[in-house]
């Protein structure tokens, strides 16, 4: 999961010397820059286990916040059964875990892959759990195939009337885009199979402007950010619900995926820490930021 060093080093290098909008302040961020968004709430991080690699990257990213003398009670502790169900009878579900940090501020992860799950489970169990004040970065992308199909783009469709159906009871939402894979394979999807996999570039190359151009006549799906993202934001467009936007900033960083913690080799899929999954922070801060319910009254 940790990249060795001499990767630690060279990602540290593309965001410091690439000359990109936004890498300066990229390189810059720091928690100072999200704790006034975040103070006094809980910072929910729901998803597959991209999402759980962000949740990862906040607890360290928040680090000397943490509050080690916490004694109070977690916001799911009153959900035990039916996480506890979902744990049961729901595909790769894990238990919930939150971080305490100082000032009754929390940052706390659950994990849901599918959109079915999510709309049946996830969306209750945070409406009974969260506060409107409350932020939640959510996804449910990567197990729903290519995204190009109408299933995925109707659960986005069911997730955003929900959503505004219970506005009032919900927290604030911010969909984390589906991140950019390099299998060697057209667009770089999971092709099926099993580790070990050759990662490769996406025939992309990102420009100084922040967008990205294509090097081929295949690729321009990958320019607008891949099916899932692109349904995405045809979905969410001129809704609350806000995204991020670190896919161009990730896409070019085909030789940064692990290995798989079994020992079965490498994949091109999730990323090394500290790497990737560190900047997409920064873009969750830029889509809170702008979002039309920002500034969220104090919580």
């Amino acid at each position: 999961m940790i990249c060795p060093k001499d990767k630690q080093a060279s990602v540290a290098e593309y965001y410091t010397s690439k000359d990109v909008t936004g890498f300066r302040d990229l390189v810059e961020f720091s928690p100072c820059n999200l704790w006034p968004l975040i103070r006094g709430r809980t910072l929910w991080i729901v998803g597959d286990s991209h999402s759980y690699d962000f949740f990862h990257a906040a607890a360290c990213f928040l680090l000397d916040l943490w509050d080690y003398n916490f004694r109070g009670m977690f916001p799911m502790a009153r959900e035990a059964e039916a996480f506890a169900a979902m744990e049961k009878h729901v595909q790769h579900s894990k238990p919930p875990e939150c971080i305490p940090l100082v000032e009754d501020t929390m940052v706390c992860h659950f994990r849901v892959n599918h959109g079915q799950v999510f709309l049946g489970h996830a969306l209750p169990l945070l409406e009974r759990m969260a506060k409107p004040t409350d932020i939640a970065i959510i996804n449910f992308a990567h197990w729903h195939g290519t995204g190009d199909g109408s299933e995925y783009k109707k659960l986005l469709e069911e997730f955003a009337e929900a959503v505004e159906q219970s506005m009032e009871r919900l927290p604030r939402f911010v969909w984390k885009e589906m991140v950019p894979t390099h299998y060697d394979q057209q667009h770089g999807l999971y092709p099926g199979g099993e580790p070990p996999f050759t990662c490769a570039p996406l025939h992309v190359e990102l420009q100084s402007n922040g967008s990205i151009q294509a090097t081929d006549d295949w690729s321009e799906i990958v320019v607008e950010g891949g099916h899932h993202n692109k349904a995405a934001r045809e979905v969410f467009a001129g809704t609350d619900v806000v995204m991020t936007a670190y896919w161009n900033a990730t896409v070019e960083l085909f030789d940064y995926h692990r290995d798989v913690s079994d020992g079965r080799g490498h994949e091109c899929g999730h990323y090394c820490f500290p790497g990737a999954p560190q900047a997409w922070l920064y873009y969750a801060y830029l889509a809170i930021i702008k979002a039309p319910w920002s500034p969220l009254p104090a919580a």
